[in-house]
């Protein structure tokens, strides 16, 4: 199922145009003529994150752009049919990172094992084959970091209309209208479409005057930091025997926190957002599919 934008999304003829309260630093781009290659649409996303080729070839000229952030096999059979030949999306379609031919050892040889089994698996057969056949290209983006925030960050932050409200310091801290986190996570399932994904740690009536963002997956000992600094973590995702321990063991202690995961993939959405306006702005002739993803613990299957 894919889900369209209730704020910032507009769709037409085919494209997709996104409202200027996600400009970003790619907005200075101008704009481009011509048929552009993937490589092309890739380096108009440098001011947003660095982009790693995954598969196809990077020289190819681009019918199409979509921008995903779950590369699932129905999104990108979505994209082959709305003439989408590049795919950009800050996750990797082969469920994990490749195993890595340089390293040597035990370890080395098991995660090439499980490599191995991974890629003789029926659906990753079944998305190499997609690939392989419509000749996709495939960028991942990483969200580029500065002054202990990234582009996730601040497009997260755009999101929920905390765009200016950070809070100085080393970690991305944001000062939120007055709320209680039980109004947290009624924003976090109405702003990213958050459902069966979506949990919370803590008194639902505490207060919040601050509140940690950390999109994607939260690691354990920058997060606990900046978490000291805040009443509140918004995460993605994260690990129970970590954070979550962390957020109950603070309470027992006197120090209470809230916690709240949308999931990964919701968390990302809006930088995905932000992409597809960079690359409107670079390329505003080229054909731009956004396929929103709805939470992966709440969706529709075909």
């Amino acid at each position: 199922m894919t889900m369209l934008s209730r704020r910032d999304l507009c769709v037409t003829a085919g494209q997709v145009i996104v409202a200027t309260s996600l400009a970003g630093p790619a907005m200075a781009q101008r704009p481009r003529s011509g048929v552009p290659r993937a490589e092309d649409v890739a380096s108009a996303l440098a001011e947003l994150g660095s982009a790693d080729l995954l598969a196809g070839d990077p020289g190819a000229s681009v019918a199409g752009v979509a921008l995903i952030a779950d590369p699932s096999l129905a999104a990108l059979r979505k994209a082959v049919a709305a003439g989408c030949s590049l795919i950009v999306s800050p996750e990797t379609p082969f469920y994990g990172k490749p195993a890595d031919p340089a390293a040597s050892g035990p370890f080395a040889a098991m995660a090439e094992a499980a490599a191995k089994a991974l890629r003789d698996s029926p659906a990753f057969r079944a998305k190499q084959a997609l690939i392989a056949e419509h000749k996709l290209t495939i960028y991942r983006v990483a969200p580029r970091a500065e002054g202990g925030a990234d582009t996730s960050v601040e497009a997260l932050a755009g999101q929920f209309g905390w765009s200016g409200n950070r809070i100085a310091g080393a970690h991305p801290i944001y000062r939120p209208p007055a709320l209680t986190l039980a109004a947290l996570v009624a924003l976090a399932h109405q702003r990213l479409g958050a459902n069966g994904g979506l949990r919370f740690i803590g008194d639902p009536a505490l207060r919040l005057s601050s509140v940690l963002l950390v999109p994607g997956t939260a690691e354990a000992v920058s997060t606990t930091q900046g978490l000291r600094h805040a009443d509140a973590l918004l995460t993605g995702d994260m690990r129970e025997w970590e954070l979550v321990e962390y957020v109950h063991d603070s309470a027992e202690a006197g120090f209470p926190k809230g916690l709240v995961a949308t999931g990964r993939i919701l968390s990302e959405q809006p930088f995905v957002e932000r992409c597809a306006l960079a690359v409107k702005q670079a390329f505003p002739h080229v054909k731009l599919q956004s396929l929103l993803s709805a939470d992966p613990f709440w969706r529709a299957q075909a």
